[in-house]
């Protein structure tokens, strides 16, 4: 298995620094969707009107995957 962190780029940059411990791509793919899911409906609609990114780096803090999501409002 090999470790993987899941920063989030919400106006703010949160980085992970505890990661996840995976045994492939697929998982990562699964937990990046996952996760990115969970955090945009948890309530908090903060991510609203701009950029929200996840971005999943490995252990040699190469980027590995991404999943992004914006909000346009149309002026509301």
């Amino acid at each position: 298995m090999a470790q993987y962190y899941f920063h989030v780029m919400n106006g703010q940059a949160v980085m992970d620094d505890t990661g996840m411990d995976l045994a492939n791509m697929e998982l990562v793919r699964t937990e990046a969707i996952r996760a990115a899911g969970q955090m945009l409906s948890d309530g908090d609609h903060s991510w609203k009107g701009q950029q929200w990114q996840m971005i999943v780096t490995d252990a040699f803090n190469t980027i590995v995957f991404g999943v992004s999501f914006s909000v346009d409002r149309h002026g509301l």
